[in-house]
């Protein structure tokens, strides 16, 4: 049972299954986000995000020996942690959303250093998180940058 609701998380209820897979997960979590920051309230938003880093970080481990691969493109719980990064501090902007989405993409898939570091060389659940939570600072700077000039 629990195996089960793991499966779904880490897959972001078998999102992770689709094509493009990683962006439709950061779309999710982007869409998740507005809903939850305008419904109830960026704390909420915080919340939900801590415990899903923290549980990714500890319980990850034990759905992965199910997977021959070591980063299986079906878990994008790490996609939801990356992506959250920017978005904690949009404020419900939809531009800045928006911007938060493709400088995420963007940063997630050239993998700057150390994002390649943590792709490459670092093996479990820090591997497959890090190199997301490195492209979610990226993303960050770029949206604080851009509201020091708003």
């Amino acid at each position: 049972m629990i195996s089960k609701i793991n499966y779904y998380l880490f897959t972001i209820l078998n999102i992770g299954k689709l094509p493009l897979s990683g962006t439709f997960g950061s779309f999710f979590t982007i869409i998740f986000y507005y809903l939850i920051y305008n419904f109830f309230s960026n704390i909420i938003f915080i919340v939900i995000f801590l415990f899903i880093l923290f549980y990714s970080l500890f319980f990850l481990k034990y759905i992965l020996i199910n997977f021959e691969n070591e980063d299986p493109k079906e878990i994008i719980i790490d996609e939801f942690i990356g992506q959250s990064i920017p978005l904690l501090f949009c404020n419900g902007d939809v531009v800045l959303i928006i911007i938060s989405f493709i400088t995420f993409r963007f940063f997630d898939i050239t993998k700057i250093f150390p994002a390649n570091f943590f792709d490459k060389k670092i093996k479990g659940s820090i591997g497959i998180i890090g190199d997301d939570i490195v492209a979610g600072i990226y993303s960050l700077i770029l949206i604080l940058i851009i509201q020091m000039y708003q």
